[in-house]
């Protein structure tokens, strides 16, 4: 048996080991998933209907007494029709510059790839509490805005 053989032998077993630990590793990744999903609508089916759904909060909602989640629902289409826009407006013309009118390795481009990206790896819900801080510390109230 040849050096070489032994070699590629032995990158083949650990390849097959490797991926069989990802495809361990992903099944029980999905099946927690779906077990958790099947969980919360199992139980939760029973608590939704029509009423809860097209009726706003009243006092003790939070405490299991009366009222629906109509707010919640409408506040997250508003913040998520705000968002896009506001990101179009932003994003639009900043792309049309950068690919149009800017040569590709100018410092100018390169500087706002840069900082694009370091934007890009931050999460969302730190701009959030970042946000939140900053209103708290005006003394601004809470609100859609953080």
């Amino acid at each position: 048996m040849k050096e070489g053989n032994f070699e590629m032998d032995k990158r083949k077993i650990e390849e097959n080991i490797f991926k069989g630990l990802m495809i361990f590793s992903t099944l029980v990744v999905v099946g927690s998933l779906v077990l958790i999903l099947v969980t919360v609508f199992l139980k939760g089916f029973k608590a939704l209907n029509l009423d809860m759904l097209i009726r706003t909060p009243k006092g003790g909602y939070y405490l299991g007494k009366e009222g629906g989640i109509l707010n919640a629902i409408l506040g997250s289409i508003v913040l998520g029709i705000g968002a896009t826009l506001l990101a179009l407006i932003l994003s639009l013309p900043l792309v049309f510059y950068l690919n149009l009118y800017l040569k590709k390795n100018s410092r100018l481009a390169l500087s706002v790839r840069f900082f694009l990206d370091v934007l890009w790896g931050i999460p969302s819900i730190v701009y959030g509490a970042f946000g939140f801080i900053v209103m708290i510390f005006l003394g601004l109230q809470a609100s859609l805005l953080a």
